[in-house]
């Protein structure tokens, strides 16, 4: 019998993540700062079997209102279901007795109805279990990642990538004068205005640079980089990416239209820089982050060519969704 405690983290919150070697960034305390500055609740939830030992444990983001401005979203507000907060995860729960796995997923489908929310909750992709259960208490959306396995050498990994459409890339990109380095405090802004720039072209948010800083220092402890691309000094490409755990995971694509235009393939560089940095500060994995597994349209298609390129292992997922 499995029960749940619903009393924030605890000092030993993230040693048990490092513990069973699954635990991400997003499931850590760090993260829980992270969402309340955003404007949403974190809520930690310990499982805890009948002799009081720990098995399992997630962090989740209880947001009141996700629902941007647009009439459309505005008329969405007036559904009923759109006026339940919304209850998310990233790769959790984190399990440390898989034994427990199907009792764990029950409880917490049990606790999630009693909060009368929405739910969407990414599962680890090293560790999927529990389905039976999971059927009985979540609906079922199929996701996946590649996984870059880095403890195979530089060589190996090199040839593993297309050669056309990766490796050739990276070598035109070398040719075209484009240079890659660590994001620093001193190149922050720079990857800012750059994000902010590609974001307002792609119609999406930009990021206030206080937010960004507080966000930077917060995670930086816990294991957290970025590389930025320059062509003739001028930034051209950045890329953020988390590394808890020895556990790589890519996020804050920043792009120029230059880098477009002049096709300086600068995201395939970072990428190659990020594996070869995760080879030789002993990382486990390289996460190319999720693609639709069943591609609904011409761009999720391309999605999952370009993560496809880089040679890593398909892990399928779930995304849970109530």
């Amino acid at each position: 019998m499995i029960s749940i405690i619903s009393d924030g983290s605890d000092s030993e919150w993230n040693q048990r993540l490092q513990n069973v070697g699954l635990g991400t960034i997003y499931q850590s305390r760090e993260w829980g700062s992270i969402i309340s500055s955003s404007g949403g609740k974190p809520i930690f939830l310990k499982f805890v079997d009948k002799y009081g030992r720990i098995v399992g444990q997630l962090l989740i983001n209880e947001v009141s209102n996700d629902l941007k401005s647009g009439s459309i979203k505005k008329l969405l507000k007036k559904i009923p279901l759109y006026k339940k907060p919304l209850c998310k995860w990233t790769y959790g729960p984190a399990i440390f007795d898989a034994s427990y796995s199907s009792e764990i997923y029950s409880a917490l489908g049990d606790f999630l109805r009693s909060k009368n929310c929405r739910v969407s909750g990414w599962q680890h992709p090293l560790f999927i279990d529990g389905i039976k259960t999971l059927e009985k208490s979540f609906n079922l959306e199929p996701w996946g990642t590649f996984l870059i396995d880095l403890h195979k050498n530089k060589e190996d990994l090199y040839n593993s990538i297309e050669k056309r459409s990766g490796r050739k890339n990276i070598e035109r990109s070398i040719e075209r004068g484009v240079t890659v380095e660590e994001i620093t405090e001193k190149n922050l802004v720079e990857y800012n205005e750059l994000f902010n720039q590609y974001a307002k072209s792609a119609g999406k948010e930009e990021t206030d640079f206080e937010h960004l800083s507080n966000w930077w220092h917060s995670l930086k402890p816990l294991g957290y980089s970025g590389f930025l691309a320059r062509k003739d000094n001028v930034p051209v490409g950045g890329l953020l990416f988390s590394y808890f755990n020895r556990y790589i995971i890519e996020g804050g694509v920043a792009r120029s239209e230059e880098d477009a235009k002049n096709m300086l393939y600068s995201q395939d560089l970072i990428k190659w820089k990020i594996i070869e940095w995760g080879i030789e500060n002993k990382m486990d994995y390289y996460d190319l982050a999720g693609f639709n597994p069943k591609p609904l349209s011409k761009k999720e298609e391309g999605i999952f060519r370009y993560k496809r390129k880089w040679g890593g292992k398909q892990y399928d997922y779930w995304i849970l969704k109530g």
